[in-house]
């Protein structure tokens, strides 16, 4: 899937985030994408809002089942790092009670340092 098709997929779903995903610096990059998506599915959290938030889940793990190595290593080094929600006993509720199973395993797989 690329970086074009991402974008155009969470805009289906998402019809907000459609000027930030297809803004000039994030067209071509997934990982800015990703990381706009992640802004967003805080926002629903913080806001408690959780249809908005389970419906992310939703999408976050139908792109991670449908996606290449290079995508579904975007979405758990970029999207499932930058939620920032395994900080609170709260956030790990949310979690847990509203991921599908795959999602929540990525999300809970230790990952190492991302930087060099």
């Amino acid at each position: 899937m690329t970086a074009h098709e991402t974008a155009d997929l969470l805009t289906i779903e998402f019809p907000e985030l459609s000027a930030d995903l297809h803004a000039p610096q994030n067209t071509n990059s997934v990982y800015r994408q990703l990381d706009c998506f992640a802004a967003f599915t805080r926002r629903a959290a913080s806001e408690g809002r959780l249809e908005v938030l389970r419906h992310c889940f939703a999408v976050a793990d139908s792109l991670l089942r449908r996606a290449d190595h290079y995508l579904s290593a975007a979405i758990e080094n970029v999207y499932l790092h930058c939620l920032h929600l395994d900080g609170s006993t709260y956030g790990n509720q949310l979690a847990r009670q509203l991921m599908p199973v795959s999602l929540y395993q990525a999300y809970t797989r230790p990952h190492g340092n991302m930087l060099p």
